[in-house]
């Protein structure tokens, strides 16, 4: 197998094995509970499997191209926000209810970059900006903050999707440390 399908069949396997914890969660038959953690046990095994081939796989060519799409998404976002007016801010929410959904459109392209085959990049046009102090992220700051985050995936010299998984799960939380919380 290569890269992509052992990164699909992993995939498909956590979402199992999430689909499983649930019931096992709120399930209250014992007989049918116990029969879900038995196939958890069963699918975490499974997955750990699918993980060590995925690392052990030796045509990384997949992971190395979304590594590299990864820093072009990045880049593009620097890009378009740079266009603005240097006296406005990003708006948090871009004009929706979502108060962060800035962040989540950024999460969200690195995401489907690491879920599977890179068939391109999303240009982040048409961004909202604002001069609402509640609801904005200066600009500099967040250009900044994508400078480092491509500097991090440079230094990724042998990627893999795991480690990818791990760089966009670390992106997240540093989004929310800077950004959110």
């Amino acid at each position: 197998m290569n890269e992509i399908e052992l990164l699909k069949e992993l995939i498909e396997a956590k979402r199992i094995a999430h689909d499983l914890q649930l019931r096992i969660d709120i399930w209250t038959n014992d007989a049918e509970r116990i029969r879900f953690v038995q196939e958890l046990e069963n699918i975490s095994a499974q997955v750990e499997n699918l993980e060590a081939q995925i690392v052990e796989v030796e045509d990384k060519r997949y992971s190395r191209e979304a590594k590299a799409s990864m820093i072009d998404q990045l880049e593009r976002y620097i890009t378009e926000i740079n266009k603005a007016n240097p006296r406005l801010n990003l708006s948090r929410n871009q004009g929706l209810i979502i108060e962060n959904e800035l962040f989540s459109g950024i999460v969200r392209d690195i995401n489907y970059l690491v879920t599977d085959r890179v068939f391109g990049i999303h240009i982040p046009a048409y961004l909202k900006y604002t001069t609402n102090p509640d609801d904005s992220v200066s600009i500099p700051e967040l250009t900044d903050f994508l400078r480092n985050e491509i500097n991090i995936l440079r230094e990724i010299e042998s990627p893999n999707y795991l480690i990818l998984w791990q760089y966009k799960d670390q992106l997240i939380d540093r989004i929310r440390a800077q950004f959110i919380e």
